[in-house]
């Protein structure tokens, strides 16, 4: 499912005077954009029903910036801080000094995962590697224009959405419960999620980012009677077939399919579609396109 944001709609969220932004480049389901800052100019984001058209935010602004929240807290947000604005919760940002402030749109639907599984972090998301990776690469979509092209624009919204899930999914434990049954378990899934396209993510990558051994990661799929190379796989599996069902990125090989979901080869995408009980990736793709 691909839901095309509207530009102009979606700047409504943060005020009617913020319907033209300094920039604005759309990716299929995805918007980078850049806004610029006055001093005590308020931005009033606003709750969106849920109706499965919600997007959801991701800001980094230059200057300090400060937050009311519904529930009327003031928080005080850094120059280079991630600012996550929820679909769901009303929010007021105010600018401390004139500058600029980038924001990447999301469909919510495409990271909504965080709330089954670790939980949504608070609005303000401390610096980290993965957020400043995000800045940069939005920083270079904005201020480095470049032709367009089908296959461009599905990977760069790809990776912008995994990059947000991605940030989404490092700040969350800091605000998890305690205690939450099956948390570390959720947590698990939700690394998987993120790190599902690349090649060379295993479960001896996902023990060392759960901070566990490989036999730990195990019995913890174990109580739960999965494994998490069977997990691993099927995930993946479900990536290619949303890939094969895109009918915008028909130009994809199989061999450029199981690439992008995180497959060595296109052997290695045949073998788990026939462990998934599935037909090989080319039956399916025909099918799909029938």
């Amino acid at each position: 499912m691909v839901i095309v944001i509207d530009a102009r709609t979606a700047m409504r969220l943060l005020g009617e005077r913020n319907e033209h932004p300094l920039v604005a480049r759309r990716y299929r389901s995805v918007l980078a954009t850049q806004h610029a800052l006055e001093p005590a100019t308020s931005w009033t984001w606003s709750a969106q029903p849920a109706d499965g058209d919600e997007v959801a935010v991701m800001l980094i602004a230059a200057v300090p910036v400060t937050i009311l929240d519904s529930d009327g807290e003031v928080k005080e947000v850094p120059p280079g801080a991630l600012c996550f604005l929820h679909p769901h919760r009303d929010m007021k940002l105010a600018a401390a000094g004139s500058g600029t402030a980038m924001c990447a749109w999301v469909p919510w639907y495409a990271v909504d995962e965080i709330q089954s599984g670790v939980g949504a972090p608070s609005a303000i998301v401390a610096s980290s590697v993965l957020g400043r990776g995000l800045q940069a690469f939005l920083t270079s979509l904005l201020t480095q224009p470049s032709d367009p092209t089908v296959c461009t624009d599905y990977l760069v919204e790809r990776l912008i959405v995994e990059m947000v899930f991605s940030v989404l999914v490092e700040a969350a434990p800091r605000v998890a419960v305690e205690g939450r049954k099956g948390s570390g378990i959720d947590r698990a899934r939700s690394l998987m999620l993120v790190r599902r396209g690349e090649r060379d993510f295993d479960v001896a990558a996902l023990a060392r980012d759960m901070h566990m051994s490989v036999r730990q990661l195990q019995r913890l799929f174990a109580a739960e009677g999965s494994a998490p190379a069977e997990e691993l796989r099927r995930i993946r599996v479900e990536l290619a077939r949303e890939l094969m069902s895109d009918a915008d990125y028909a130009p994809l090989g199989i061999a450029e399919i199981a690439e992008h979901s995180g497959f060595a080869d296109a052997a290695g995408l045949r073998r788990a579609f026939a462990l998934a009980g599935l037909p090989s990736p080319r039956l399916v793709r025909r099918a799909i396109r029938a």
